[in-house]
């Protein structure tokens, strides 16, 4: 894309997770001089890690990661990005190392009313009459859910046929939470129409979380179902630990294009002057040293923006203080090393009943490689690799949150609960004597004390009117833009192709800012079905009557006495 052009200039990019190396990749491509800086690990939140000197005889450490990585059939930013990353052996680059995950688990306590739900692709387009049947639930029959999942329905409904206009409007001020109905409801409702389609996915409690976020990530997930807008797997998965599939073969393709990749340094401050930025302060492994640029890319994770406010970004753009105010929580990852396959189901497995709202997958099956033969002592043969997304409830096993648990009774406590899901009085999925290890994410700290626990590494939660919050790409500073899945962009969701989409806008910001006539990186649209158009069209006219949707009722239950929302996070 840039051969033959003169270069655009110097840009710094701050900052090496999914958003940086994003930016980095579409500016070389169009001949521009980037210098990439980040303090920790190439891929931020997305790299995987391994335990040192659990490797013997010639095989590699056991791999690790901060949380299982998933590719949602709705990606299309992130997924044009792998493409165009060179793999060995791949004709689709990086992107060939994707495997579709063809099955969903929703496991319950007991295994009483557990689902497997057939999302393959080779079903082909599916009808939601179909789709309900293959999660057990016959439309128009049933005990106990009937009149919560027509209702449930009906807000799917309302939602996926709103205009944009109502959507940030009305959707993005309402929670989850007050959108569904959940006072009132059932405790089955709510944990599988409400709770679970928050904590356990998007690690968004119900009671804050955005329904603009919410609801338009379960649109777009359902769209991947039922087959329609593309022909991607609805869910997919890497075939190896991420970095080796995906990190490492990026950074060699940058260092290819001449990007400069500086590990160990961190920006420290910005020197703003007449409403440009003149450069960088940064502090690394020969302690500190300036970075000058034309262009700057602030693509640090939102929890490390607030760091540089008060050093020069604040200065740069006054508005983007707001950014301190958006909230986090944490989404942390646990692996277990097992001696024995223990695949549970070909695809991920979501614990309805866990306090700790886990998501599970078994990764052996998805990687091509002889997981005995290259990882570990030589007696490990499956990584079950689990998400905790519920930090403050208590579990089952100590009745303490995962806040409050040491290391080991944080392991502990989730092998119970998963136990619990998976396991039986005649079945045992979940063998305690096939556990090798297990290993916690080392991001979280303080669990074994002194002092409270802390995540430095936690995930952005788009919390009801967070939106208007959220930075735009372009700044107030002629030669500053921001990238990072925090930006305002389609996806509207703290993903990995939100990052890739913010730091595509980014990009586009600066080429518009620079001139430069080069072809702009497309930044996908989520699809939207062509039948929903025109009830969009009425929906647009109401909301600027000031009336309410056309579809929108309140639940039949609104009367009853209304259920707490605690303990149901």
């Amino acid at each position: 894309m840039g051969a033959g052009r003169v270069s655009g200039g110097t840009v710094a990019v701050l900052g090496g997770g999914v958003a940086g190396l994003t930016a980095a990749m579409e500016l070389a491509e169009r001949g521009y001089e980037v210098t990439v800086i980040e303090p920790a690990g190439w891929g931020g939140k997305a790299r995987s890690t391994s335990l040192p000197g659990t490797g013997t005889r010639g095989r590699l450490d056991l791999p690790a990661e901060h949380g299982f990585r998933f590719f949602p059939g709705f990606y299309r930013s992130l997924p044009d990005t792998l493409r165009r990353i060179p793999f060995e052996g791949r004709s689709e680059g990086v992107l060939g190392n994707l495997r579709e995950a063809p099955r969903l688990l929703s496991a319950r306590s007991g295994r009483v009313n557990e689902v497997v739900t057939d999302v393959s692709s080779a079903s082909g387009p599916r009808t939601p009459q179909q789709i309900l049947r293959a999660m057990g639930i016959e439309p128009g029959g049933g005990a106990g859910l009937s009149e919560e999942l027509l209702y449930f329905a009906n807000r799917m409904m309302v939602y996926m046929t709103s205009s944009p206009e109502r959507r940030l409007g009305q959707w993005e001020n309402t929670s989850w939470w007050e959108f569904t109905g959940a006072d009132g409801a059932s405790e089955e409702y709510r944990k599988k129409c409400v709770v679970g389609a928050t904590r356990t996915v998007v690690a968004a409690r119900a009671e804050v979380g955005s329904t603009h976020t919410v609801g338009g990530f379960l649109e777009a997930m359902s769209y991947g179902f039922l087959g329609q807008g593309e022909s991607a797997a609805a869910d997919r998965v890497l075939n190896a630990p991420t970095s080796p599939a995906w990190i490492d073969p990026w950074t060699s393709y940058l260092a290819s294009l001449g990007v400069r990749l500086e590990l160990g340094w961190r920006a420290e401050s910005l020197d703003v002057r007449g409403g440009r930025v003149e450069k960088a302060v940064l502090r690394g492994p020969r302690g500190r040293r300036d970075l000058e640029a034309d262009w700057y890319v602030c693509a640090l994770p939102v929890h490390r923006v607030g760091a540089l406010l008060e050093s020069g970004l604040a200065e740069a753009d006054p508005m983007l203080a707001d950014v301190a105010s958006l909230d986090t929580d944490w989404m942390v990852g646990l692996q277990f090393y097992l001696t024995e396959p223990t695949p549970v189901v070909r695809g991920h497995v979501l614990y309805l009943d866990s306090p700790w709202a886990l998501t599970s997958v078994s990764q052996a099956q998805f990687w091509d490689a002889d997981f005995r033969a290259t990882y570990g002592d030589g007696t490990v043969a499956d990584c079950l690799s689990v998400d905790i997304s519920d930090w403050d409830t208590s579990g089952i096993l100590y009745g303490k949150p995962a806040r409050e648990c040491t290391r080991t009774e944080v392991a502990e406590e989730v092998w119970a609960q998963l136990s619990d899901s998976l396991n039986d009085a005649h079945t045992t999925v979940l063998d305690r004597s096939l556990l090798h290890s297990w290993h916690l994410d080392p991001a979280v700290t303080g669990l074994d004390g002194p002092g409270p626990a802390r995540n430095e590494e936690p995930l952005l939660i788009n919390t009801k009117g967070s939106w208007h919050r959220r930075p735009r790409a372009a700044t107030a500073a002629a030669n500053l833009f921001m990238a990072g899945d925090y930006v305002r962009c389609p996806v509207n969701l703290a993903t990995m192709e939100g990052a890739d989409q913010g730091a595509r806008l980014a990009v586009n910001a600066l080429l518009q800012a620079a001139g430069d006539p080069a072809e702009p990186a497309e930044v996908h649209a989520l699809y939207e079905p062509p039948q929903l158009r025109r009830l969009k069209e009425v929906d647009a006219q109401l909301y600027g009557q000031g009336r309410a949707h056309i579809l929108d009722v309140p639940a039949p239950w609104a009367d009853r006495q209304p259920v707490s929302a605690s303990g149901s996070r």
